[in-house]
């Protein structure tokens, strides 16, 4: 009993539960910290995916409209008697879809800003962004030539390459680890920059090159989490 109104094991008893309810407040203010971190980047990355599916998606009208009155399998303008108004109709159409593709392909442009923040310059990453800004760029190419978007040995029964593209780049997104601390907002190094273009060109040799094949293991799980 006077063991319990002994001061020095009073003070003693006093400082050791300060101590540890100092140490379980740092631990839970750590843990606190790193848990909204982590819940931050992943609502940066919820907003990365929703950014590529509306690409995705705004992207998928004009490029079939542009190629169904190239081939004239399904000529919307097809009831309109006046050749030469119905020529300039088919002329307007072609450049408000061509029109609409530059304007996805800005908002594209918006995905690397928000890459970089969650991963830095991964290599796997920005080589499939690459290869989305490379084919958009022969899109636009072809689209203002007035030339078919089916190359590379695609045919109309083709599988779509560029939405198998699309559908690995967004499932490495779900997968690859963020980076520990986001790069500055400095120029990457030509070594750095030479690597990604290097890696960018071969997946798109992987999706575009010679006849569509089928996606790898990795393209057809993404095909399948992308139609889940």
């Amino acid at each position: 009993m006077n063991a319990i109104w002994d001061p020095a094991a009073f003070a003693q008893g006093f400082w050791q539960g300060v101590f540890e309810l100092l140490a379980l407040t740092i631990i839970a203010a750590f843990g606190t910290f790193i848990f909204q971190r982590r819940q931050a980047r992943y609502t940066l990355r919820e907003g990365l995916i929703d950014s590529i599916n509306q690409f995705a998606i705004s992207l998928y009208k004009p490029r079939k409209l542009y190629q169904a009155i190239i081939d004239q399998s399904c000529d919307p303008l097809a009831n309109i008697a006046d050749a030469s108004h119905r020529e300039a109709r088919r002329l307007e159409t072609i450049y408000r879809a061509l029109e609409e593709v530059v304007a996805a392909t800005g908002q594209f442009r918006v995905v690397q800003v928000k890459l970089i923040p969650l991963y830095g310059h991964d290599p796997e990453i920005f080589a499939f962004y690459l290869a989305i800004w490379r084919y958009l760029k022969e899109v636009r190419d072809r689209m203002g030539r007035s030339e078919t978007l089916y190359f590379h040995a695609e045919r109309p029964d083709s599988t779509d390459a560029f939405y198998l593209l699309i559908d690995s780049f967004r499932y490495r997104i779900m997968l690859r680890p963020f980076v520990r601390r986001p790069p500055g907002l400095a120029r990457p190094s030509e070594a750095v920059l030479a690597e990604l273009r290097r890696r960018g060109d071969e997946v798109y040799a992987e999706f575009f090159g010679g006849s569509v094949k089928e996606p790898t293991a990795a393209g057809k799980t993404a095909g399948l989490v992308a139609g889940a």
